[in-house]
């Protein structure tokens, strides 16, 4: 009779606080069972209270745990990110400046003869010229000594501009160095584009320049060589250009060492005699 009073705790249901463990998810029931089971297992009698708020003690800890790693993770992503877009932004910027000049902004010599070799290409098919014109901005160290190397910076900026206003999309100009510019022309006709060209360009960089209110004027000699009567190689044309433009900054000295002479002899400022561009053809008219 006795027996009949005694319980199977091995068939009695087990019933557990489950509402304080709501939300924990599966990993934080593994962690209460994996820390209750060896008193179930030992005397198969349900886990008391207390256990199971040591359990989910534990678990809620390695929540918080988890939770502050991926905060770290977040703010080291955020981090990485920002890093990996420094990076991006400073290849792009060596990028172009491996082929264009940093203060101007226009093509350097790496990428003018990238575009020589394809222009005398092509002309070579369409039976074409190419020229290229080399200038030179007259006394520009005067205004550096002057106003102030900014001041010469602002002025090779406006230069760029008023150059690139000047040319024809397929036409490249150049920063070749210091005051030094040069300009591509291809697919020409006729050695008389090229001259129509310069003299373009000496026009609109004959107009004042704007530097904080000061007004300053220069002017540029340009030599001029055409592909292929005047060379080849880019080398070659080159140093036809280089030539011809010191014969034509001889040119503008000896006009205004005369236009000074006639000055002091007449009393009266007198015309200016035509100047010429000079080239490897000979002086041609402006």
């Amino acid at each position: 009779m006795k027996d009949e009073f005694l319980i199977d705790h091995s068939h009695a249901s087990t019933t557990t606080p489950t509402d304080d463990v709501h939300g924990l998810g599966e990993q934080s029931h593994k962690a209460i069972a994996a820390a209750v089971a060896p008193r179930i297992r030992s005397d198969h009698r349900p886990p008391s209270a207390a256990e199971l708020e040591r359990a989910l003690e534990v678990s809620r800890e390695r929540l918080r745990g988890a939770l502050c790693r991926i905060d770290v993770l977040e703010t080291n992503s955020l981090a990485l990110r920002h890093q990996v877009a420094l990076l991006q932004r400073t290849v792009t910027r060596s990028r172009r400046f491996a082929y264009h000049d940093e203060l101007t902004g226009l093509p350097n010599r790496r990428l003018l003869l990238d575009r020589y070799n394809q222009a005398v290409a092509l002309a070579a098919r369409l039976h074409r010229l190419v020229a290229l014109l080399f200038l030179d901005l007259d006394a520009f160290k005067t205004v550096n000594d002057t106003h102030g190397h900014a001041a010469g910076d602002r002025i090779l900026q406006q230069v760029a501009v008023r150059l690139n206003a000047s040319i024809r999309a397929s036409d490249t100009a150049c920063r070749y160095g210091g005051d030094e510019f040069v300009v591509l022309l291809p697919e020409l006709e006729t050695r008389r584009n090229a001259l129509a060209a310069a003299r373009k360009i000496r026009a609109r960089l004959a107009a004042p320049y704007d530097v904080d209110g000061t007004q300053i004027t220069l002017t540029a000699s340009i030599g001029v060589a055409v592909y292929p009567a005047d060379g080849h190689e880019y080398a070659e044309l080159m140093r036809a250009t280089d030539d011809s433009m010191y014969r034509d900054k001889a040119d503008s000295a000896r006009q205004r060492g005369a236009l000074t002479s006639n000055s002091s002899s007449k009393g009266v400022a007198g015309a200016v005699p035509s100047a010429t561009i000079a080239t490897d053809a000979g002086p041609v008219a402006r």
